[in-house]
């Protein structure tokens, strides 16, 4: 039987970057220089920093502080990192699931996405106990979803915030 990923020793490294499974650095598209960033670290820090941010969890804030350590990585980059390795703790810090959970997605400090990881992890537990399984990760994908499709209904000639049936959308979590 395969030991779960948190049962073994478990870092990124560096000859990661070039994978296509965890290299979601490419698609940063508005943080251009982060790849450079990343290619200027040292490989021993990566491997150092990362363990010490897994084997930190389920403590958030601990986690977040261990991989801001390295150049080029602030909460939300440290998010993604340990939403990819812990989705049943950790949400990603998206912009759309900011401003539906908080009202905000401009203050991408530690402080914050505590607080967001928190409100996530509340709405997971209240969402499993119908029945079914959700992560902090599978609510942070649903209100993204639905903030995307939300724009994608609104035709290009309403860019006042109005929905094609005329009303404005505001969603609360």
């Amino acid at each position: 039987m395969e030991a779960h990923p948190r049962q073994m020793e478990v870092s990124l490294s560096l000859s990661m970057k070039s994978s296509p499974k965890v290299n979601f650095l490419k698609y940063l598209n508005h943080r251009p220089r982060l790849l450079e960033y990343v290619s200027s670290l040292d490989g021993t820090l990566v491997k150092s920093a990362s363990q010490k941010a897994f084997q930190s969890l389920p403590d958030i804030s601990k986690a977040v502080s261990e991989l801001t350590v390295l150049k080029g990585v602030g909460p939300a980059t440290a998010s993604a990192i340990l939403a990819a390795y812990a989705p049943d703790i950790a949400p990603f810090m998206s912009d759309e699931a900011m401003v539906a959970a908080l009202g905000s997605s401009k203050d991408y400090t530690l402080k914050q996405y505590v607080v967001f990881a928190s409100k996530l992890q509340a709405k997971a537990k209240e969402l499993s106990s119908a029945g079914e399984s959700f992560t902090p990760s599978d609510v942070e994908r649903a209100l993204w979803s639905a903030a995307v499709g939300a724009k994608l209904m609104v035709s290009p000639n309403q860019s006042d915030g109005k929905s094609s049936s005329g009303r404005k959308r505001k969603r609360k979590f």
